[in-house]
């Protein structure tokens, strides 16, 4: 069974989150690498997420940084590959960034890099593209 947009899928979507809960409360900082947003839109981002006093506490900071990382990945386009490569791009342009020290988002890279070799491999015909391992 092949199931390489599943995979994609799932590796993008871990990505994302884990990416909004690694920068929770730098997140805007990101947003402006990444789309340059305004603090209006920023603003709106947090919106919904503040406490009826308004408030956003820095434990629900991943929250808004979601919200904008999943509208952001929509505008990037269809392609897995390009979302996470211009993730990392924006993340690597931050002051301190992250990815110095964070390495799951470079692991993710490479495998949806190798995603295409992979599924070959697993569904080629028997005998061919016997590869080792």
């Amino acid at each position: 069974m092949d199931c390489q947009g599943l995979v994609a899928k799932l590796v993008l979507d871990f990505v994302l989150l884990t990416t909004a809960v690694e920068v929770a409360s730098r997140w805007r900082e990101l947003a402006e690498k990444l789309a340059r947003v305004s603090r209006q839109q920023m603003e709106a981002y947090e919106a919904p997420h503040r406490d009826k006093s308004a408030v956003l506490d820095n434990e629900s900071m991943w929250k808004p940084a979601y919200d904008f990382l999943l509208t952001w990945a929509a505008h990037v386009g269809d392609s897995y590959r390009d979302v996470i490569q211009e993730l990392h791009h924006g993340l690597d342009k931050m002051r301190n960034p992250i990815t110095k020290r964070w390495k799951h988002l470079t692991g993710a890279l490479i495998l949806v890099n190798c995603l295409d070799t992979l599924r070959s491999a697993a569904f080629c015909p028997t005998g061919y593209g016997d590869f080792a391992v």
